[in-house]
């Protein structure tokens, strides 16, 4: 396989899991306004319990990233069997989480909210009125999550694509109809925020599983039917391989996406209302940036853990700096984009003149950082794929602790600059000690 396939394999592959991303964002922003027109005090309720159910969604959703790992190896080595098996296995211990925690929820939601949250009266049934069919969710994405994988270890991203657009369309359909009692529906309020979702993300599973049957019919694959023994031996099985990898990528992730960020956060905290106005606008373009950085990271990740398993190491080098370049070059058409129309961009986004001066001046400084992502990012999901998910994660704990110690001294001194440069020397250092791993295992 020339290189000039390869590129066009991650391509075919990135563009599906960026569209998708961009489709989820654009959706939920229009899911979370008709709650937010419908009611001020709904819409804290359903932030406060969507906060959480997104959290635990991120958190058990990693299961999937460890299948991706484990069915990517199959895939490598040509073994369908093992990675149907694999796949069959992993979607009956989801099943059996989700409907574990959909329990938890029903019995002592009331308890945790009543406590934690000391809500009581009109607004704790408000919320629990939408927490409880809520909590279905999770057990939902987290199968979407399962297929998603599946699916793109078989080169088959424009599914996901496809079920994120119908899903989402018959959500934000429920939603409003729900909501406001549109359509001869009868007005649930922001507990019909909470059916829509189920029922949007009901349509997608449907999709996926009509997919995955139409792929055994023409692929002439005959499934395996288990009989209980035999699934629950399997899911044995499959259960100890995730707890080989799953704490070490759950750890890598609360580290990156929670205690950097509370340090990132306690220094933007003690700068100017503005400055901190400035940080968390500037913070949404970073994020949209950011998008391509995953995308591609995903797809050379998915083939260069296919070519490591196959042993080809020529093949996982040119996918894993394929990746790299890809990136580079839309990140850097994107970077353009907003450097010459920066002040329609952050126009959209807020209306104070004030904060958009200043975020015009800063805009320059996230640029590096997502640059900076690019080889950390690509080179951390594969190492994390190849065994080294304990070295990712320790690496990462050293760093988030030492950057954020970091943060927090140069926020003081130079403000939103000190604290963006924290943030590039971080992915700097881990890309260039992941890089060094790398290339040992080679």
């Amino acid at each position: 396989m020339n290189n000039h396939t390869k590129t066009k394999n991650i391509l075919k592959m990135a563009y599906p899991i960026l569209l998708n991303y961009l489709l989820s964002s654009i959706f939920s922003i229009l899911d979370e306004a008709i709650v937010g027109h419908y009611s001020a005090r709904g819409f804290a309720l359903v932030g406060i319990a969507g906060g959480i159910l997104y959290s635990v969604t991120g958190t058990l959703g990693i299961l999937s990233a460890a299948f991706h790992i484990m069915a990517a190896e199959k895939k490598g080595q040509d073994d369908t069997a093992s990675f149907e098996t694999i796949f069959l296995s992993c979607k009956v211990l989801t099943l059996i989480i989700g409907v574990l925690f959909i329990l938890l929820s029903l019995f002592a939601g009331r308890f945790f909210f009543q406590k934690l949250y000391h809500l009581s009266g009109r607004e704790l049934t408000e919320l629990l009125s939408y927490f409880y069919p809520a909590s279905v969710t999770v057990l939902q994405n987290m199968l979407l999550f399962l297929y998603a994988a599946y699916f793109r270890n078989l080169f088959q991203t424009k599914i996901v694509v496809a079920v994120t657009a119908v899903s989402t369309g018959i959500n934000l359909f429920f939603d409003y109809a729900l909501v406001y009692g549109a359509f001869g529906f009868p007005s649930l309020g922001i507990s019909g925020a909470a059916w829509g979702s189920v029922a949007g993300l009901m349509g997608g599973l449907l999709i996926y599983q009509l997919a995955y049957i139409r792929q055994a019919h023409f692929t002439g694959q005959k499934r395996k039917r288990f009989h209980f023994r035999q699934t629950a031996a399997l899911v044995r099985s499959c259960f100890k391989q995730i707890l080989h990898l799953y704490p070490p990528l759950l750890g890598q992730e609360l580290l990156e996406s929670t205690v950097f960020v509370l340090f990132v956060t306690a220094a933007v905290s003690r700068l100017a209302p503005t400055q901190m106005a400035v940080y968390k606008l500037l913070d949404i373009v970073y994020s949209t940036l950011s998008l391509p950085v995953y995308a591609f990271a995903t797809a050379a990740q998915t083939y260069a853990l296919q070519r490591h398993s196959a042993g080809d190491a020529k093949d996982v080098r040119d996918y894993l700096k394929n990746g790299c370049l890809l990136a580079v070059v839309v990140i850097s058409g994107l970077c353009v984009v907003c450097a010459l129309f920066r002040v329609h961009i952050l126009s959209w986004i807020v209306s104070d003149s004030t904060v958009i001066y200043a975020g015009t001046s800063c805009l320059f400084l996230i640029f590096p950082i997502v640059f900076a992502r690019i080889p950390y990012q690509i080179l951390m999901t594969y190492l994390q794929g190849i065994g080294k998910e304990q070295y990712v994660f320790v690496c990462t704990a050293i760093a988030a602790l030492l950057t954020g110690g970091g943060t927090l001294l140069l926020g003081r001194l130079a403000e939103l600059p000190g604290i963006y440069l924290c943030m590039t020397l971080e992915f700097l250092l881990l890309g260039w000690i992941y890089l060094r791993k790398y290339r040992k295992s080679l």
